[in-house]
């Protein structure tokens, strides 16, 4: 598929204040490697290409004469935040608004991002970032849905067994399960997709159920999906005992899971509409978008059929599942599921940030799911996700440190994606443009 001439034009232009020096160090800064929860005061970190290829001690790291020098002096650096329930824009979007979704993703540090739902024209796009064309995060792309549900749904064994092997020939890099699928369809597609070496992850289809999609290898669950259902926790608190057992078998089985806590309470309908409607970054969006997200919730929370009450209890045993699957140090990884009501694409981590720690989580625990646990999912296709030789150089310059308050993630003195540096002051500018644009 051929790119539109105007996205082709905004793919080979780099934004101003993007490094392009041959080597970048980050002098006299404190490193937060997040192998684990330490500190390492006084480091230069030095970057060539998009590797990291020293990490050291200020006197024992000699700096190229060549290389752009950064300072980090009273600042804290951290790898790159990762996305792993992210979209693209969707089909039919401008070249203009995928450059500014991009560009909202690293504005506030999120260099890996999961998208999880595929269209035409996405693979070009995700290999022309990852050479460097377009500023944006590195992208891992689902396919089309496999749904049970719409148009291009999913009905039969056979089908699911052709889409599988499509999919795989296409390039994608997983496949995104959608609610609606029968049984039989399900595991179809889990038995294809395992002969030919792709991944499936996301929803849980209600004929399916949670305990049969872990067992059938489905690697992630997205949204905690299917968990509420399996504990029959809609309308009652959650059984202690089933609880600990479903647990258990998570941890059992190395299933990793995507809460997206903030997302979910506008989805069910439990996030306060005056808190989310008013939102400040949502004037990074288009709009008539954030209208339509707007006028939907009020209707929504304001029907006369809407149970507030259901909707309460759900949010709230939602924290506590993932307390218990925190305490027992399952694999969680980050997710927002950007762009989506209410949630900007980076700007939602920060939402997402305050919702998991509000359930107990540490600071270490919960800034390790968007960093080190990504990397090791992601072991057998690139390192990134600490900071260390030979990892992907996608890196956080804080100002604070987050590991003492999760605000500091805000606290932005600049990004690198990439081995790419982007200053804040440039940030802030490309910033204040899409906010313009979105008004429009």
């Amino acid at each position: 598929m051929n790119l539109p001439s105007r996205l082709l034009a905004l793919l080979v232009a780099v934004l101003p204040g993007v490094a392009a020096a041959a080597a970048v160090a980050i002098v006299d800064v404190t490193v937060l490697p997040m192998d684990s929860n330490r500190s390492l005061p006084h480091q230069t970190v030095l970057v060539e290409g998009d590797r990291i290829v020293q990490v050291g001690p200020v006197a024992e790291v000699k700096v190229p004469a060549d290389a752009r020098r950064i300072s980090g002096k009273g600042r804290f650096l951290m790898p790159g935040l990762a996305e792993m329930h992210g979209h693209n824009p969707a089909l039919g979007s401008t070249p203009e608004f995928v450059a500014q979704v991009y560009f909202l993703y690293v504005a506030n540090g999120v260099t890996t991002v999961r998208s999880m739902l595929g269209y035409a024209g996405q693979i070009e796009l995700r290999d022309q970032v990852r050479k460097g064309g377009m500023v944006g995060p590195t992208l891992y792309l689902a396919g089309p849905s496999f749904s049970g549900n719409g148009a291009a749904a999913v009905l039969t064994p056979q089908a699911a067994i052709d889409r599988v092997r499509a999919q795989q020939a296409e390039g994608w890099d997983l496949l995104k399960v959608h609610p609606g699928l029968k049984v039989e369809v399900y595991d179809a597609m889990a038995k294809t997709a395992k002969e030919v070496g792709i991944e499936f992850s996301g929803h849980v289809p209600a004929a399916v159920g949670l305990v049969h999609a872990i067992k059938a290898g489905q690697r992630t669950i997205d949204h905690l999906d299917g968990y509420i259902e399996h504990l029959k926790a809609q309308d009652a608190p959650v059984d202690a005992a089933k609880l600990k057992e479903i647990v258990a078998f998570t941890k059992e089985t190395g299933t990793w899971v995507v809460p997206t806590m903030a997302l979910w309470e506008a989805i069910i309908g439990s996030a306060d509409a005056d808190h989310v409607t008013n939102l400040p970054e949502l004037k990074y969006l288009p709009k008539r978008m954030v209208d339509n997200w707007r006028t939907s919730y009020v209707k929504k929370v304001t029907a006369p059929n809407f149970n507030a009450t259901q909707a309460r209890q759900i949010a709230a045993n939602r924290k506590v599942l993932l307390k218990a699957l925190a305490d027992a140090d399952t694999r969680i990884m980050f997710g927002t599921d950007a762009p989506q009501i209410f949630s900007v694409p980076g700007f939602s981590i920060h939402r997402e940030l305050k919702a998991m720690a509000e359930v107990g989580m540490s600071n270490y625990a919960i800034l390790r799911s968007a960093t080190k646990a990504v990397g090791d999912y992601y072991a057998g296709v690139d390192k990134f996700g600490t900071v260390a030789v030979g990892q992907r150089a996608d890196l956080l310059l804080l100002e604070g440190d987050p590991l003492q308050s999760l605000d500091n993630v805000a606290k932005r003195a600049g990004v690198m994606v990439r081995g790419s540096w982007i200053a804040e002051e440039e940030i802030q500018r490309r910033l204040a443009q899409i906010a313009a644009d979105s008004a429009k």
